[in-house]
């Protein structure tokens, strides 16, 4: 070879771009192909944050040509050709560096946009892989693959596992895929085939049937659970209508509650409880034996990322802190007393106080069906994104709000007086005229 072939000063490329990375950069599937069977493969890079020596000293001598580089491999590593060539599982590992160069975007700034262009490119990949699925069948071992286990078990492994991990991940791209909505939708309409072509009357119908149905299904279901009928309300369509109607029927009590229309007299201290705060006690210990359930079922980890999970928490919280205040106010204090002589921190109207806020984060709750509809999902999770734009709106107002009260203040703090009695309002008995 020729030494002026070796020289880096006449090459048209850097030294970190081997044969192998430039046939991925040009996603050269056949060059791709002879390589990977030649045992070649594209080196993992160091994390961004790596401390080793060779990254430091690579740092230090060039830090731009560092950062190319590690971008020069992953540019390689999201080649649609490598990935299908050189993974056992495409879709993990297209997650997998989806996720790691949405992170790397987010560290690397000045290289975002190429850094978040890789990651769409690898979820685009994802989604393309997944239209090539030709029946149910194929996709739903594509959907219910698990990592530790590559055959699929129709009794116990039918829960959608490479779905649910697509979602931990956020690939949107393919959850949105015709094909997995189209098989979500069968799974959603299991016992109502041809739902979506009845008329919108006989729709109706059959939800408030169902609806008003709850008690008796949910009676049958805590005896018989393995029954055809507990079978029939574990199906997702049936169980979302008897939670909605029954999650409407616990805000018609609390609405109840707020008019204290079988309360009796108001001064006495610790009043028992009434008739409708009994009916609502079974659906707060519901709540709160579901939110144990589901955290038990998915981890504290996948609990908490849930926004409305913590909506729940606050929610349970409140509803727990109330009774607890109730049964004190109960036990400890007796007899009737105007309410006006009552202390500041009285067990029943800190309880009274509890029960509001909580009263407000149930209805409040009411928000998350919308999801469930074409037209408001879209506008609930659009609001949902402008709250954090509000959020930074509101600290850019209340700066400043308080640099302009700082400035007041210096301006008029010569002139305060101590004498509060001798203003009532804005009406003084000696009006200072400094600054008329």
């Amino acid at each position: 070879v020729p030494p002026t072939l070796l020289d880096t000063q006449f090459s048209e490329f850097t030294p970190d771009i081997t044969p192998i990375i430039l046939a991925a950069h040009t996603n050269n599937y056949e060059i791709i192909k002879l390589l990977v069977q030649k045992g070649v493969c594209v080196p993992r890079p160091h994390e961004v944050r790596c401390n080793c020596v060779e990254c430091v000293s690579s740092s230090d001598v060039d830090s731009l040509r560092h950062s190319r580089s590690r971008l020069n491999i992953y540019k390689a590593l999201a080649s649609p050709s490598l990935i299908a060539l050189s993974s056992e599982d495409p879709f993990l590992t297209a997650f997998q560096l989806s996720w790691e160069l949405q992170e790397l975007s987010k560290v690397e700034n000045e290289f975002k946009s190429e850094y978040e262009e890789l990651s769409q490119q690898c979820k685009q990949f994802a989604k393309d892989l997944l239209d090539q699925t030709r029946s149910s069948r194929e996709l739903e071992i594509i959907l219910n693959y698990r990592d530790d286990n590559s055959l699929l078990e129709e009794q116990s492994e039918n829960d959608l596992a490479r779905l649910k991990l697509a979602i931990k991940y956020r690939q949107k791209e393919f959850v949105a895929q015709p094909n997995c909505q189209q098989l979500l939708a069968s799974r959603w309409y299991d016992e109502f085939p041809g739902w979506r072509r009845r008329h919108w009357a006989v729709k109706m119908l059959t939800c408030i049937i169902v609806g008003f149905l709850f008690p008796v299904f949910s009676v049958c279901y805590l005896i018989a659970p393995k029954s055809r009928l507990g079978l029939f309300i574990r199906k997702p369509f049936i169980k979302f209508i008897c939670h909605t109607a029954s999650y409407l029927t616990f805000l018609f009590l609390l609405l109840l509650a707020s008019q204290h229309i079988d309360r009796s007299d108001l001064n006495m201290q610790g009043p028992p409880p009434t008739i409708v705060e009994w009916m609502i006690l079974p659906w707060v210990l519901g709540f709160i034996w579901g939110e144990i359930k589901q955290m038990w079922d998915g981890g504290l980890q996948d609990y908490i990322h849930d926004w409305w999970n913590l909506m729940d928490f606050v929610m349970n919280s409140l509803y727990l802190a109330t009774i607890s205040l109730k049964i004190v106010a109960f036990s400890k204090y007796s007899g009737l007393l105007a309410r006006q002589s009552w202390d500041m921190w009285h067990p029943t109207l800190v309880a009274e106080a509890l029960f509001a806020i909580a009263n407000i984060f149930s209805s409040l709750r009411l928000i998350s069906l919308f999801t469930a509809n074409s037209h408001l999902g879209p506008l609930q999770i659009s609001l949902g994104r402008m709250l954090l734009d509000i959020l930074k709106f509101l600290f850019i107002y209340c700066l400043v709000l308080l640099a302009f009260a700082n400035g007041l203040n210096q301006l008029y703090f010569y002139y305060e007086t101590n004498e509060p009695d001798r203003c009532k309002g804005i009406r003084c008995e000696n009006q200072n005229n400094a600054f008329s």
